[in-house]
């Protein structure tokens, strides 16, 4: 069958007599105009990603100053006793001042540069080592999305996805400006840095602890991810 004959066998199918020659107008294209609208007040924002999060199996905490989430940060840290930190050491978490924090903790930092003289395939089988062998990676975000709990984190030299992907809790630092209502609203942000030349290498949305049920439907937590995901939020 040529490509005529298949495109004339769909349009009659479709009820018509031959193909179009031209694409159909389109009355609506994207969210509708209510959606787009909807917008909550940032405490609002605070509180349901927060909520989103929570029912997702993750774990959110509010802060109202940087010490406090400090002692946050260090509480939730004994608690689970890691033998080993991942950090990103790009992005925006050397605001952070996590230094005097993590200093009872053993530490590694993306980029990871203890590969040494190993060739390129085998100084990256080294960082997926070492980063895999964290039991706790921490890390900045770009965006949080309150109606679904998500996290958003771009790609990038000084953030390679394994300090989220590859330790068994990931902690996420975020700061409530960066807290946006809807998915599309990310999206358009997204899209305007792409416009400006600034498109990340990839960009990840973080909805949760890992889950799996590709197995006879059998739910399983942490076998492609993280088994738990933590969100420290500090108001600003």
């Amino acid at each position: 069958m040529d490509e005529a004959a298949f495109f004339e066998r769909i349009a009659r199918r479709l009820g018509r007599s031959a193909p179009l020659s031209a694409p159909p107008a389109r009355d609506a294209v994207g969210a509708p105009e209510f959606w787009q609208a909807y917008q909550l007040p940032e405490e609002e924002r605070i509180a349901k990603f927060c909520a989103e999060l929570g029912k997702l199996g993750g774990h959110a905490e509010v802060f109202d100053s940087l010490a406090a989430l400090h002692e946050g940060l260090r509480r939730v840290l004994r608690e689970l006793g890691p033998r080993r930190i991942g950090l990103v050491g790009g992005g925006g978490l050397a605001a952070f001042a996590l230094d005097e924090v993590l200093a009872e903790w053993e530490t590694v930092v993306w980029p990871y540069a203890g590969g040494g003289e190993l060739s390129e395939e085998a100084a990256r089988a080294e960082v997926l080592r070492v980063f895999a062998a964290a039991d706790v990676g921490i890390t900045d975000c770009d965006w949080a999305v309150a109606d679904t709990g998500s996290i958003v984190i771009a790609a990038d030299s000084g953030r390679g996805r394994s300090v989220s992907l590859l330790p068994s809790v990931h902690i996420a630092l975020i700061r409530s400006s960066q807290i946006r209502t809807r998915m599309g609203e990310v999206l358009a942000e997204v899209a305007a840095r792409r416009a400006s030349g600034g498109m990340p290498s990839g960009l990840f949305f973080i909805t949760g602890p890992s889950r799996s049920s590709d197995i006879e439907n059998d739910l399983t937590i942490g076998v492609h991810g993280p088994a738990a995901v933590v969100a420290l939020v500090l108001r600003g």
